[in-house]
């Protein structure tokens, strides 16, 4: 167990600076200190063996709190493309080496499809463990359209190649703060928010 005392400290099994940044802003009001894998002596990141996103997320949060002792937050996520029975999907950080050869990727197997069925969808999961048991799952989807060429230098993985017609431009043409409003992830993050305002959530730990 590291040296965090276990009642005041939330995991997030990431070492992805921005987003254990965001997820440390949205939980600035509750009395938790937000830590990620980088923080810990031990920094290795659970394994993803499961084929939904729910099962990845419970058993890396689960596997994190065994390990260290601490309440753990883990996500999972990825693109579910229409015309492809929802590939990626669970595999979407593993459909090539780096985001360029997954958008690569994608968009040939795309090629062929028309514009009025390239619909797709992201999605996250995510699921919160403590003591044992997982004590809170929350899912966020957002749907748009995969154009066939990337537009846009912000975000990553999919972001330039990802339309959200409520805004007219890509993940990548938008800021972080307008992204975070309304993706997948930021969906799921503010459902699990509401939890913890209602305090139903890990009860003293986290209030």
């Amino acid at each position: 167990m590291e040296e965090h005392g276990a009642a005041k400290c939330l995991l997030v099994a990431s070492r992805n600076v921005g987003k254990v940044a965001e997820i440390r802003q949205l939980l600035a009001d509750y009395a938790v200190k937000v830590i990620g894998l980088n923080d810990l002596s031990d920094s290795a990141a659970p394994a993803e063996p499961h084929d939904t996103f729910a099962d990845n997320a419970r058993h890396k949060a689960l596997q994190l709190a065994e390990r260290t002792g601490l309440a753990a937050l883990a996500d999972d996520s990825g693109l579910q493309v229409d015309a492809l029975g929802g590939r990626p999907g669970v595999y979407s950080s593993r459909y090539g080496s780096d985001d360029r050869q997954r958008i690569d990727k994608l968009l040939a197997e795309l090629a062929d499809v028309p514009d009025e069925r390239r619909g797709a969808c992201f999605v996250c999961v995510i699921a919160i463990a403590c003591q044992g048991q997982v004590v809170g799952l929350w899912e966020g989807e957002c749907k748009g359209v995969i154009l066939r060429e990337p537009r846009g230098n912000a975000g990553f993985g999919y972001d330039p190649i990802f339309y959200y017609p409520s805004l007219g431009r890509t993940f990548a043409e938008i800021s972080t703060e307008q992204k975070n409003g309304v993706s997948h992830r930021g969906r799921a993050l503010q459902a699990m928010l509401e939890a913890l305002r209602g305090g139903e959530l890990l009860g003293h730990p986290l209030r």
